[in-house]
């Protein structure tokens, strides 16, 4: 099976910082790429740059792309690239992408993915208030 292609694409280095927390966490993990918004990059470039990382993918294939804020240079860029194939979802945290990796190893629809980040996002974010 094929490992659908995962974007997280955000401000400063958070897109590695998760990359690299999901992998310290369950491993390796293929078919996920990091795009880092730096200080200095306008939107015209983030733009080329993010067309340029959803055009190295086949054509045919689905993508899932997230963001860390809607709103922000990550997603404007991803509306400006205008690719039909893309799923956009935004405010990426830790949990959202180790369920989804989790899934998408044994899951080629990205519905069922995007329905998973969505939950995710849903339960993960609680407060608690101290002392217990």
């Amino acid at each position: 099976m094929e490992l659908l292609p995962i974007f997280v694409i955000g401000h400063g280095e958070l897109p590695v910082a998760l990359i690299n927390s999901a992998k310290m966490l369950m491993g390796e993990r293929d078919g996920i790429y990091p795009l880092c918004l730096h200080e200095g990059d306008g939107l015209e470039n983030f733009i080329q740059k993010t067309g340029e990382l959803i055009n190295s993918i086949g054509k045919n294939v689905p993508l899932l792309v997230f963001v860390d804020i809607q709103g922000g240079t990550p997603w404007n860029s991803v509306l400006g690239v205008n690719d039909p194939r893309v799923r956009l979802v935004t405010g990426i945290n830790l949990p959202m992408l180790l369920e989804v990796l989790n899934l998408r190893d044994h899951c080629e629809n990205i519905d069922e993915l995007v329905a998973c980040a969505l939950e995710t996002a849903r339960i993960s974010v609680v407060s608690r208030k101290f002392p217990i």
